[in-house]
C-alpha cells in the first residue's frame, strides 16, 4: 500500500516529558494510551503525522527526556511517520536533514509541508509559524512563564495543586492578569506622553496560554492561506480541536481531558476522533469559532486585579489551621523566646551579678511550664503512640529539671550542668521526633531545633562557670530554640501527594 492510499492520523501537542515532577503527560497516565493508539495506527495501515509540541522542551532536559522515552521512540520508528516540530520542541528543528540525532525517529522530522489529497492542497504544520511572537527560537514570555511553572511544579512535587487545578493554568491566569494591569497602567502613561502606539504585552503568550489570542491566530492562518499556496490548513498549537469551514482543521491536544486526533482519508475527508478506553471513538467535529447567537451580549471582561488575587490565593493557600499538637509547639516556642528575651534584658541591663536569682527562677518556671505543655500534648494528641511517648518523656524531663533548678540551681556550676543536660535530652527527643515524622514539613524544623539544641548543650557545658557568659549563652539558646519550635508549629503540615495533568501552552 503506497502513501497515497493510506489514511493519515494526525496528533499534536502531547508535551511529553521525562517522567519527573514536571511531566504532565506522564502524570496523566497517558503513556499506555499513546502506545495503544500507535498500535492502532499500525494495525490500520495508517500514516502518522505528529504536528508539533510532541516533546515538552520548554521545561525538560533534552538528553534525559530522550533517554527516558527510548521505548516510545522505538515504537514510533516502526510506523510510517512525519514529525513537524512545534514551538515547544523547536530546539529539534535545526536537526532536520542532519545526522546529529541517530535514532530513526528523527529521520522523519520535516518542516511544514503540503500534500495533495482529493484534489486539494493540504498544508500540515504546528500552527505557531504565523505568530510573530512564537515563530522563532527566542525564549519569549510564554516560554519564561512555562519555565517558572516547572520550577513551581518541582517544589510542589506534582503538576497539580492541592485544589486540583494545574500549576501552569493558575500561573497563566496570574501572569495574564498582571500583564493586563501593566498594560493598562503603561497605556495610560503613554497617552499622557502623547504616544500613539498601544502597548499589549499579552500578545507574547501563545493562544493556548491566552485564549483571547485564538481569533488573532485564525486571522494569521487565513492570511497565509489566502496567498494561494495551499487550500486547507491542518495544525495544532491552540489545544482547541475542531474546524472552521472546510479550510481549517485543528487536531487539539493530549494534555486535556480528551486525547483527540484527526483521521484524513485519501480523498481529503477529515474526521474528528478521540482515543478513549483503548479504542478510537468518532465524535462530531467541534467548531473552533462559533458564530455569536443573536441578542447575546459579549461576556464582561474579568477584573484583572481580582483574577490576579484569586490566582495568588490558589498558588499560595493560607496555612491550614494547626492541630492541637502544633498549638503546643507554638506555645512552647513563644515561651522560650519570651524567656530568652528576658534573660538578654537582664544580662545587658543589670551587670555581671545582678539578677542571678531572677534568671534561675525564670528558667525553672520555663522548664516547668514547658514540661506541662509537653504532657498536655502527650495526653490529648491524636498523633502516633511513638510521638506521644516522645512528648511524655520530654515533659517528664522538663518537670524534673525545673524542680531541681528551683532547689539546687542557684549555684552557677550546678545550673550550667542542669541546663546543658536538659538541652541535650530535649534536643535528642526532637531529633527522634523528626525521624519518626519524616513525612511532615514539621520534621525538618524539629531536626534543626534538636540538632541545634544538642550542639548548644555541648557549648554550655564547655563554658567556664561564669554568670555573665552563661546569661548570654542561655539567652541565645532559648531564642534559637523558641524560633525553631514556633516555625515547626506554624509550618508543620503534611505534604500533599497529588499527581495529574495540566494544560501546557
Amino acid at each position: 500500500m503506497d502513501g497515497a492510499a493510506r489514511d493519515i492520523f494526525v496528533i499534536s501537542d502531547l508535551h511529553i516529558g521525562d517522567g519527573g515532577a514536571r511531566d504532565n503527560f506522564d502524570a496523566g497516565k497517558r503513556t499506555p494510551q499513546l502506545r495503544a493508539f500507535l498500535d492502532h495506527v499500525g494495525s490500520e495501515g495508517g500514516e502518522l503525522f505528529v504536528l508539533g509540541d510532541f516533546f515538552e522542551l520548554w521545561q525538560m532536559n533534552l538528553s534525559l527526556l530522550l533517554v527516558k522515552r527510548r521505548a516510545l521512540l522505538d515504537q514510533l520508528a516502526t510506523l510510517r511517520l512525519i514529525y513537524v516540530p512545534g514551538n515547544h520542541d523547536v530546539d529539534l528543528a535545526h536537526f532536520i536533514d542532519t545526522d546529529f540525532l541517530n535514532h530513526p525517529f528523527f529521520a522523519c522530522m520535516r518542516a511544514p509541508f503540503v500534500r495533495e489529497l482529493g484534489g486539494k492542497r493540504f498544508r500540515f504544520c504546528h500552527g505557531h509559524e504565523t505568530d510573530p511572537f512564537n515563530s522563532g527560537d527566542d525564549p519569549g514570555f510564554g516560554r519564561m512563564l512555562s519555565i517558572f511553572a516547572g520550577v513551581f511544579e518541582d517544589e510542589n512535587g506534582s503538576p497539580l495543586l492541592t485544589s486540583g487545578e494545574s500549576v501552569e493554568d493558575v500561573l497563566e491566569q496570574f501572569g495574564d492578569s498582571m500583564l493586563t494591569i501593566w498594560k493598562r497602567a503603561l497605556a495610560t502613561t503613554m497617552r499622557h506622553r502623547g504616544a500613539k502606539k498601544e502597548v499589549c504585552p499579552t500578545v507574547a503568550l501563545t493562544p493556548a496560554q491566552n485564549p483571547d489570542r485564538l481569533g488573532e491566530h485564525v486571522v494569521g492562518v487565513r492570511a497565509e492561506l489566502d496567498k494561494g499556496a495551499y487550500d486547507v490548513t491542518v495544525l495544532g498549537h491552540t489545544h482547541k480541536a475542531g474546524r472552521i469551514g472546510d479550510w481549517y482543521f485543528n487536531s487539539g491536544s493530549w494534555t486535556g481531558p480528551r486525547n483527540s486526533f484527526l483521521r484524513i482519508s485519501p480523498d481529503g475527508h477529515v474526521r474528528y476522533l478521540e482515543w478513549k478506553d483503548g479504542r478510537a471513538v468518532e465524535r462530531e467535529m467541534p467548531v473552533v469559532l462559533p458564530e455569536a447567537g443573536p441578542g447575546r451580549a459579549p461576556p464582561a471582561p474579568e477584573n484583572p486585579v481580582a483574577a490576579a488575587i484569586s490566582a495568588a490565593r490558589t498558588l499560595f493557600p493560607k496555612p491550614t489551621r494547626p492541630e492541637r499538637s502544633r498549638w503546643v509547639l507554638i506555645a512552647q516556642g513563644l515561651l522560650a523566646i519570651a524567656v530568652g528575651a528576658g534573660v538578654m534584658t537582664i544580662s545587658v541591663g543589670q551587670g555581671s551579678s545582678a539578677g542571678w536569682r531572677l534568671l534561675v527562677s525564670a528558667f525553672a518556671a520555663y522548664a516547668l511550664i514547658d514540661g506541662a505543655l509537653s504532657l498536655l500534648a502527650a495526653r490529648t494528641s491524636r498523633e502516633s503512640p511513638v510521638r506521644r511517648l516522645l512528648s511524655l518523656l520530654r515533659g517528664v524531663a522538663s518537670l524534673l529539671v525545673g524542680l531541681v533548678v528551683l532547689r539546687r540551681g542557684y549555684v552557677v556550676e550546678v545550673f550550667v550542668i542542669l541546663v546543658g543536660v536538659w538541652a541535650f535530652i530535649s534536643g535528642a527527643l526532637r531529633v527522634a521526633a523528626s525521624v519518626v515524622l519524616k513525612g511532615m514539613v514539621e520534621s525538618r524544623w524539629l531536626f534543626v531545633v534538636g540538632a541545634g539544641s544538642m550542639l548548644a548543650s555541648l557549648v554550655l557545658l564547655s563554658l567556664p562557670a561564669s554568670a555573665v557568659l552563661l546569661k548570654f549563652a542561655l539567652a541565645g539558646y532559648l531564642c534559637y530554640y523558641g524560633a525553631g519550635e514556633l516555625l515547626a508549629g506554624i509550618f508543620g503540615q503534611r505534604l500533599p501527594r497529588t499527581a495529574s495533568f495540566r494544560l501546557s501552552a
